[in-house]
């Protein structure tokens, strides 16, 4: 008697490869998502206060997503509204307001990042995207118009006899350093190694976080230190818990452009936030 027990097996290879391919393509389907901020533009000067924002996303009537937003890496990040044509949990437009209940805008530099959140069905993975941008906080800006954040320029004077102990990187390229500090518990010293920086070369940024009234590095306290490249992508994220951060990492060769150096602690409920930025040319 002959047995053919290669076609059954055949059928359930098959089946199985077909069930593989579907959820490949599902996968791929979420795994290709995107988030952008539209309005205001990155760079752009807006009043300090309240601020509406809103933007585009990858989310459609079958995905499920959601979108958040965050102000200079302030936690828990904020649920956007949807203002999508599909309902209530449609995110493909979404919306969102800074006010006192999160956080205002404030004088100088302020960063926003939306994230767009989804799962994979039908029980996950999680994927995650992020947008930043950068905008300027100011009492009277001009909000139909776009400004660049100052650029660093050469100091052919050398360093000043005021700091002596100064590298060279430091005391001949000024930084443009934004303190966005909400406590007066917390000092954070925020330092970049070069500035001007050429592509391809290694960077060094220093964060410490002290105690204001003795200046002695604080213990136990949550640092967070995010790079962000021209064009709002996270490219680097470090966080630490023993009062000071000091990653090197290298710049991208095909990457040039200001980049955003973002930084906070937290300890016991008090957070203070820094900014600041350095040219890759």
């Amino acid at each position: 008697m002959y047995m053919n027990f290669g076609r059954p097996l055949l059928f359930g290879l098959s089946g199985t490869l077909v069930l593989l391919i579907m959820f490949i393509s599902i996968v791929h389907g979420v795994y290709a998502i995107s988030i952008k901020i539209e309005s205001p533009l990155s760079n752009q000067q807006v009043h300090v206060g309240e601020l509406k924002i809103s933007g585009t996303s990858s989310d459609n009537s079958s995905a499920q997503c959601q979108v958040y937003l965050d102000w200079n890496n302030l936690k828990p990040y904020q649920l956007a509204t949807p203002t999508g044509s599909n309902g209530t949990s449609d995110f493909s437009t979404w919306s969102f307001t800074y006010t006192s209940k999160y956080h205002l805008i404030q004088t100088g530099l302020n960063d926003l990042t939306s994230k767009i959140t989804c799962l994979v069905p039908p029980v996950g993975p999680t994927v995650t995207k992020w947008f930043s941008i950068n905008v300027t906080g100011s009492s009277s800006p001009n909000q139909t118009s776009n400004v660049q954040l100052p650029l660093p320029t050469a100091n052919n004077k050398g360093p000043s006899s005021a700091s002596p102990q100064a590298s060279p990187s430091q005391s001949e390229t000024p930084i443009d350093t934004t303190n966005t500090s909400n406590s007066d518990k917390i000092s954070l010293d925020l330092i970049v190694e070069h500035n001007p920086i050429s592509a391809g070369e290694r960077q060094t940024v220093s964060l410490t976080a002290s105690d204001p009234v003795s200046g002695n590095t604080l213990d136990r306290v949550f640092l967070r230190l995010t790079i962000k490249d021209p064009s709002g992508n996270i490219v680097k994220d470090y966080t630490d818990n023993d009062g000071k951060l000091e990653p090197s990492f290298r710049i991208d060769q095909d990457v040039t452009g200001t980049f955003s150096v973002l930084a906070s602690a937290s300890q016991a409920g008090i957070e203070t936030t820094k900014s600041m930025t350095f040219v890759v040319q």
